[in-house]
């Protein structure tokens, strides 16, 4: 069963950074303004539009991040609560079996 369920924790933990360091600049959509810096004036030009034309799909998008973010974490927090415990009962199962034989 193992095989069919992988996490890669670390890339986890990266990914919900990432998303609240998105979070972090977008201000929960309360700011009036952003300082987009691709590289790419095209981009940036695109960031501010939206930024300055969509405050409702900002505080969505600020739901929607902190909910991703939360998910991540708790993928974290679970998997390595999950492997804690496997890791645990494994180790007592087998110094209980060679000691009881």
């Amino acid at each position: 069963m193992a095989e069919e369920f992988t996490a890669d924790r670390q890339e986890a933990a990266k990914v919900s950074r990432d998303l609240k360091a998105i979070r972090a600049a977008l201000d929960g959509g309360k700011t009036g303004a952003l300082d987009a810096r691709t590289g790419s004036e095209k981009v940036d030009d695109a960031v501010r539009r939206f930024f300055e034309e969509s405050s409702d799909n900002r505080e969505r998008m600020d739901q929607l991040l902190e909910r991703a973010a939360g998910l991540l974490d708790a993928l974290v927090d679970g998997t390595g609560t999950l492997d804690g415990s496997l890791a645990d009962s494994l180790s007592t199962s087998s110094s209980t079996g060679s000691g009881s034989s």
